[in-house]
């Protein structure tokens, strides 16, 4: 597997745990010793903070994903700044409230939060299309092209036949 198809599977990865991550629990609030979700007071997920944020930079990180695979720097520069815009979400916005109870808490003394699976999926998500993106970025350059039927021969493989029929065309060439 080359660095570059692994990388892109690292991205894509983190555009689908984005996409999870609208549809998770960012903030889970537990009243006593319950952990069940009991209604939607309870339990925060990426589409109630965000709305659609999350699956709309999940769709562009694969738009750009693919297009920088196809040697776009500029594209490549985007997915580093979807990446930093996920982890911005969830460092600026969520990550000051995963300890708020909300309404949850004005109503049970003992009630508390933590942070849910979406908190955890959307930060790693970012960081997947942040690493993705720079290391892509770093490997710079287009993939080497595919060999061709000429580039591959080598003389150790070439009949006879075909050695005078490559010179023959050299010579026309020229």
């Amino acid at each position: 597997m080359t660095a570059r198809l692994a990388l892109a599977l690292l991205g894509t990865v983190g555009a689908l745990l984005l996409l999870v991550a609208s549809f998770s629990s960012v903030i889970e609030i537990t009243v006593g010793t319950t952990s069940k979700v009991v209604d939607a007071d309870t339990a925060q997920t990426g589409w109630d903070r965000h709305g659609p944020a999350l699956i709309l930079l999940a769709l562009l990180a694969l738009f750009l994903l693919f297009t920088g695979l196809r040697a776009s720097r500029t594209a490549l520069v985007g997915l580093v700044i979807a990446g930093i815009a996920a982890l911005a979400i969830a460092w600026i916005w969520d990550r000051p409230h995963i300890h708020d109870t909300g309404s949850v808490g004005d109503i049970y003394a003992e009630a508390k939060a933590d942070p849910g699976t979406g908190y955890y999926l959307e930060t790693l998500g970012g960081a997947l299309l942040l690493f993705s993106g720079g290391a892509l970025l770093a490997l710079g350059g287009r993939p080497a092209p595919a060999p061709t039927p000429e580039r591959a021969a080598t003389p150790a493989t070439e009949s006879a036949a075909e050695r005078a029929a490559r010179r023959r065309r050299a010579r026309e060439s020229t």
